[in-house]
């Protein structure tokens, strides 16, 4: 009679055990689940880091030649050539009053 009473005892003892060992490999599971995703993510974001790079190295030259275009000589240079423009002589020149 003595071994049926401690049956129930070493039944409850086993379930925690057993509970604490699938809360110990779902918690491993768990962090290397997070941890692949951290990489994945972190390797995103280094991707995405060179784009932007990318992005703004484009930007700083299409900045440069925008400047480039509208500097004035280059827009003197057009009205002279392209245009056929001159600037005006002093008799040429007529002073609208308001």
């Amino acid at each position: 009679m003595a071994v049926t009473a401690n049956l129930p005892r070493f039944s409850r003892l086993s379930m925690c055990l057993l509970l604490s060992w699938t809360a110990v490999l779902v918690s491993g599971l768990g962090v290397v689940y997070v941890s692949h995703q951290c990489r994945l993510l972190y390797g995103e974001l280094a991707q995405l880091q060179q784009e932007k790079n990318r992005l703004e190295i484009a930007r700083g030259q299409n900045l440069l030649e925008a400047s480039a275009q509208a500097s004035l000589y280059r827009v003197e240079q057009l009205a002279l050539g392209k245009l056929h423009m001159q600037v005006p002589a002093l008799d040429e020149i007529v002073r609208v009053k308001p």
